[in-house]
């Protein structure tokens, strides 16, 4: 990973001599770096606490202009360089003003609305995984309780997914449920407005996935050793009447307290522009 960091730190100045910028905005450590050598404007943006990602906070935050984060997230340094939205990553790219599912998408892999489970296995092998257990963990457990329904499986790291990753978000938005390990793709499927349950040790500790799981009630995690009420879990809400128009309900309270990121970014970085010498 430290070779990947130098070599990207290497291309991003590669870059700057093509193609002179003024600011960089985006995830990559990279960006904070090159206003550490150049002096351009850099806007990392994260949506984890920095105690879940202490590494990638301790090599970035200290270099960038501005850290953006949701609302609620912990931190105790660099308190001068945050900036907050009411909003999330994932409202970018799947707020309704954005993305609109398309049923017809299920056709091409012969599956129908509601009547199948899509199972989402993380690779777990990032810096912040190390020690992390997941759904591979308890998957004998788990499968019993889904076996009666055609399930989709996807596998990061994979190639041979089910799912052509430009249709991956149709197929997420009409499933019966998601079972995952990922964050981010449980997170996905509950602001879609589709029932999605995690396992993995992370469970408890990450605030914006707390929020959606106990303020919105859009998600349930539960930790390996959990199991147990995780099947229960699961079996409930398989067997619940209503389920979709319940969740649809939940979703739409969701996106009526969150702002649409996109148009957030838009705004912000219109002002940011506006400003003398940005």
């Amino acid at each position: 990973m430290f070779i990947e960091l130098l070599e990207r730190d290497v291309k991003i100045l590669q870059l700057y001599q093509d193609h002179p910028f003024d600011a960089s905005f985006g995830t990559s450590v990279s960006i904070g770096h090159f206003t550490f050598l150049k002096g351009t404007k850099s806007y990392s943006f994260n949506e984890d606490d920095d105690d879940i990602v202490p590494l990638y906070a301790l090599i970035s935050y200290p270099f960038c202009t501005k850290i953006i984060h949701p609302k609620g997230l912990r931190y105790k340094h660099w308190k001068e360089k945050r900036v907050f939205h009411n909003s999330t990553h994932k409202l970018a790219y799947l707020h309704p003003n954005w993305f609109k599912p398309d049923e017809n998408v299920l056709e091409k892999y012969h599956l129908k609305p509601r009547e199948y489970i899509l199972v989402r296995n993380s690779a777990l092998k990032a810096h912040h995984d190390i020690g992390i257990k997941g759904l591979v963990d308890v998957w004998d457990k788990v499968y019993k309780a889904i076996a009666d329904y055609p399930l989709v499986y996807s596998k990061e790291g994979e190639k041979s997914h089910a799912i052509e990753p430009w249709d991956m978000h149709h197929i997420m938005a009409f499933a019966k449920m998601i079972v995952s390990d990922s964050q981010s793709m449980t997170y996905e499927g509950a602001i879609l407005g589709t029932p999605s349950i995690r396992c993995n040790s992370f469970v408890g500790r990450i605030s914006y996935m707390e929020a959606i799981e106990h303020t919105y009630e859009l998600t349930y995690g539960f930790k390996p050793e959990q199991v147990g009420k995780m099947v229960n879990k699961v079996l409930e809400l398989l067997h619940t009447d209503d389920l979709e128009i319940t969740w649809q309900q939940k979703k739409n309270r969701f996106l009526s307290e969150k702002q649409d990121m996109t148009r957030w970014m838009i705004d912000y970085f219109e002002k940011e522009i506006s400003k003398k010498g940005a």
